[in-house]
């Protein structure tokens, strides 16, 4: 192997390490009345408040490379798929002007409703999902504007 080829396959490598000492996870403000749980291979965030409302962030590559109502859509029929109802879809702003798009789902678990609700967010090499799901009668008021608070 000649002295540049050499250089070149290290610094090559030095670059591999480099960007993955530096990939940033995604992740939100956890709400004063969630406790920050372990991340886990899916997901960079995850969060839970006492009744068992969990708060999660995920963060993949925009590829292929797609818009906000291309990934909303997939994510849409995933969820339909599984067995969720969709039962709301609008349009969001992030505090740093990043639109993005609330889908509201209902699933029925061992008797009980449950509620899912799923904020995307595109930027041209990521697609972030800001989840949020459990039990309807935990997802209470203030539930709610914690989590409206953690995804803006």
């Amino acid at each position: 192997m000649t002295m540049n080829k050499l250089m070149l396959s290290a610094l090559a490598s030095l670059l591999l390490v480099a960007q993955t000492g530096c990939h940033q996870r995604a992740s939100v403000e956890a709400p004063s009345d969630f406790a920050v749980l372990e991340a886990t291979d899916a997901y960079d965030y995850r969060a839970a408040n006492a009744s068992g409302v969990v708060l999660a962030v995920r963060a993949e590559q925009n590829d292929p490379r797609g818009s906000l109502d291309f990934w909303s859509k997939a994510l849409s029929h995933q969820l339909t798929k599984a067995g969720y109802t969709q039962t709301s879809s609008e349009k969001i702003t992030s505090n740093g002007g990043l639109v993005g798009r609330r889908l509201s789902y209902e699933t029925e678990r061992r008797g009980r409703k449950h509620l899912y609700v799923a904020s995307v967010f595109v930027t041209p090499d990521k697609v972030f999902v800001v989840e949020a799901g459990g039990d309807e009668a935990y997802f209470d008021q203030q539930t709610k504007e914690s989590i409206d608070r953690a995804v803006s």
